[in-house]
């Protein structure tokens, strides 16, 4: 089940068109996972403590231009999951509308922050992400 978040646009990640910046959309996605461990009960801060989750590939299609006031839905789910990797999927469209402004991708790695080493996807996150992708390979 995807998680979902509300941005409005804010004049700063505008450019002098009033069009969103490209790279924010990056940032909305972010937000949008991040929310994703909080509605599974865990906090960033708290995951940040156990395992970092560098983006190790990231990708955005622009379908349509956001801009500034735009309320937008930003949503977020596992899609792939592999042994030491997984996958989250974006689609953000307007609040208001329900058009399509863009869709991303980001695959993230493992590491622990104690050996300074990447590591195989953890138990508790394979669970958290378990009702996207419950057949990882």
């Amino acid at each position: 089940m995807p998680a979902e978040a509300t941005i409005r646009v804010r004049y700063a990640e505008t450019d002098t068109m009033g069009i969103v910046y490209y790279a924010n959309y990056l940032i909305y996605m972010e937000v949008a996972r991040v929310e994703y461990l909080r509605q599974r009960g865990c906090p960033m801060a708290e995951v940040d403590r156990k395992i970092h989750m560098p983006v190790v590939d990231a990708s955005c299609h622009y379908v349509k231009p956001a801009r500034l006031d735009d309320l937008l839905r930003v949503r977020a789910h596992v899609s792939k999951r592999k042994r030491a990797s997984f996958t989250f999927s974006y689609e953000i469209t307007h609040a208001e509308t329900g058009e399509l402004i863009a869709t991303g991708e980001t695959r993230h790695a493992c590491w622990d922050p104690e050996s300074q080493k990447m590591i195989a996807i953890p138990d508790w996150l394979k669970h958290v992400m378990s009702e996207d992708v419950p057949d990882a390979v």
